[in-house]
């Protein structure tokens, strides 16, 4: 177990952009659990990531598909910083953890959350390439956003302190209306689409009761 040596308290939840690599899922909302994860310093050697592997655990013909996930800990840019607790306290609020409470990388593992998942094109040896991004980890706060759309992928990210950081402006504070979240969570076999709306019948993780 690693501590994230981060305190959350008082810190507002927002869209992730944490991005990874392994096979291209379409875009969509996705059931996920996290099977791997540890702290790790980033490329430049000045400050941590939090780095996980997350599986699709929705049936169908992406179940058990990986998106790998970074989301910046500590970083001399205050910018970067500050928005990747952001993110991490969306992913602790989306598997059901109060605000402040996730601390470290075993309360993760194998966690039910629920994430939106979008495409990113980078660049490697002069040629187009794909992976999958987290776009935003779904909590009370944000459940009635829709899923994204089968449109064109993102933009490469141009700030090098951390790809995990493009839309973390985009703040998603937990709300106190209950009736505003809608199950979203994918009971089919393929993801929850913009125009599909949430599927019935499956409760968010943040409702769980044990």
């Amino acid at each position: 177990m690693a501590d994230f040596g981060v305190d959350l308290n008082g810190v507002e939840a927002a869209n992730s952009n944490a991005s990874g690599g392994g096979a291209v899922i379409p875009r969509g909302r996705y059931g996920f659990q996290i099977t791997e994860g540890e702290i790790k310093q980033n490329a430049k050697r000045n400050g941590d990531n939090y780095s996980f592997k997350a599986e699709v655990t929705d049936e169908g013909p992406f179940n058990k598909s990986v998106v790998y996930g970074t989301i910046v800990l500590s970083n001399p840019s205050a910018w970067a910083q500050n928005n990747g607790h952001k993110q991490l306290q969306a992913l602790g609020l989306a598997m059901g953890f109060g605000a402040g409470e996730f601390t470290n990388t075993d309360m993760a593992l194998y966690q039910p959350f629920v994430a939106d998942v979008d495409i990113e094109t980078y660049k490697k040896d002069g040629q187009d390439k794909e992976r999958n991004i987290f776009s935003a980890f779904i909590h009370e706060g944000n459940a009635n956003t829709e899923p994204p759309s089968d449109k064109a992928p993102a933009t490469a990210p141009t700030n090098d302190n951390s790809r995990a950081q493009t839309n973390a402006a985009n703040s998603n504070q937990p709300q106190n209306n209950p009736s505003t979240a809608r199950s979203t969570q994918n009971g089919g076999s393929t993801s929850t689409s913009a125009s599909g709306g949430g599927a019935a019948g499956r409760s968010m993780p943040w409702k769980r009761t044990g």
